[in-house]
């Protein structure tokens, strides 16, 4: 007798190892997806941040900078100009630098304005830091930038 045929224990055993390759490929796959999708929320609000560096690095001058914070310390004048934080924006005089919003996602920045003793009476620093929260996070994504100032 002549089979030009696959018996069916064959087919199942052929389908069985391909369903099973099958599975830890979409397991592999989601795990990459995870993976590009938390990188590319941290390169997105490393560009806005390093955006937003560059312009408040403009508004120091090399000496003599005047720097006053509110109480608050969400609203600061840097030689005139107005650097103001709010919940999903920076804004720096008239221009508002919005930071990446995906689906669940809390930012929370701050904005700190201390003085700085140590190295001379006129010296300080500001001190901003972002955090942001995402469903599409593994944990919370912190950033952090100092400026100091003469």
């Amino acid at each position: 007798m002549n089979n030009k045929g696959f018996t069916v224990v064959e087919l199942i055993a052929a389908f069985s190892i391909t369903m099973v390759i099958c599975i830890f490929l979409f397991e592999l796959l989601i795990e990459v997806k995870d993976v590009f999708v938390e990188t590319s929320i941290k390169t997105n609000i490393e560009e806005k941040s390093a955006i937003i560096s560059k312009n408040i690095n403009n508004l120091f001058k090399e000496e003599g900078n005047t720097v006053s914070c509110e109480g608050n310390v969400n609203s600061c004048t840097i030689n005139g100009k107005n650097l103001t934080i709010a919940n999903n924006y920076i804004q720096i005089n008239n221009q508002k630098f919005y930071m990446p919003k995906d689906g669940e996602t809390n930012i929370d920045i701050q904005l700190e304005k201390l003085q700085k003793n140590e190295l001379t009476n006129n010296d300080g620093y500001l001190h901003l830091f972002f955090t942001l929260n995402s469903s599409n996070l593994s944990k919370p994504y912190q950033y952090n930038v100092v400026y100091y100032y003469k």
